[in-house]
């Protein structure tokens, strides 16, 4: 059963990676491309934050949450 869950944990892992890794791409491609382009990765990351911050100390308090997940 400890297997699994490794295995399992590793995938996961393995997935956030990837999604980090084309999230950076997303970023770089918007600046490049400049404002018309079709990736709007940065807007969405600034209303994402903009959510957060709106909803006083209890956002504040799930923004660290959410930072101490992508930190592990």
């Amino acid at each position: 059963m400890d297997a699994v869950f490794k295995n399992l944990g590793g995938f996961i892992s393995g997935i956030v990676g990837l999604l980090m890794s084309l999230l950076g791409l997303g970023i770089v491609a918007e600046i490049l491309l400049g404002a018309g382009s079709p990736f709007a990765v940065i807007d969405n990351i600034t209303g994402l934050v903009a959510q957060f911050t709106n909803s006083g100390f209890v956002g504040l308090v799930a923004l660290l949450v959410v930072l101490s997940f992508l930190k592990k």
